[in-house]
């Protein structure tokens, strides 16, 4: 089974997210769908349902206290003359989700998995294939503004099932933060 860990967001979010996103073109451009934004602590690739079992149980001795996150405006991956990646920043609870996310790497070394290198944490909104009007794109963006906050109480391991319409995400383990 394919799967990540990830930090799941409020409906709230996705739906307000979902809303800028409809200003985005169309053509050359994919979006995220409202209920698979989340924000990736780590892709795991394809996993066996034995180490699935062993994955959950190694996540399940992660400690952690729960903490607040904002999110803030736009960037853009690799950089904006090459566009691949529309992002919304982390503000606030950057530096938890490192820690976390450098705790996950730790942990699951005793199952050879290799640990992230420059991971910079950031939720994806949208990919890009390529842009029509590169300006037109650039003028629409700097318009958006978002700022929301919310919690992070846990965090799941999730599998991806990819379709020809896009992945679906299913949660199959949740880990409760303290």
């Amino acid at each position: 089974m394919r799967c990540f860990i990830a930090i799941n967001l409020p409906d709230r979010i996705k739906n307000k997210i979902a809303e800028i996103t409809k200003e985005l073109p169309d053509k050359g451009i994919k979006k995220v769908k409202p209920n698979n934004l989340h924000l990736t602590l780590k892709f795991l690739g394809e996993v066996s349902e034995n180490n699935a079992d062993k994955i959950k149980k190694i996540l399940d001795k992660i400690d952690c206290q729960k903490f607040d996150v904002s999110l803030k405006n736009f960037g853009f991956f690799p950089n904006n003359n090459f566009i691949k990646i529309v992002w919304i920043g982390i503000e606030k609870g950057r530096e938890e989700i490192i820690k976390l996310q450098k705790q996950i790497d730790l942990k699951l070394k005793e199952l050879n998995f290799k640990p992230e290198t420059d991971f910079e944490p950031h939720l994806t909104i949208a990919r890009v294939k390529f842009l029509e009007d590169k300006k037109e794109f650039f003028e629409k963006t700097k318009k958006f503004k978002f700022e929301e906050n919310f919690s992070v109480s846990n965090f799941c391991l999730m599998q991806s099932f990819l379709k020809n319409t896009g992945p679906i995400y299913k949660k199959i383990h949740e880990v409760k933060l303290s």
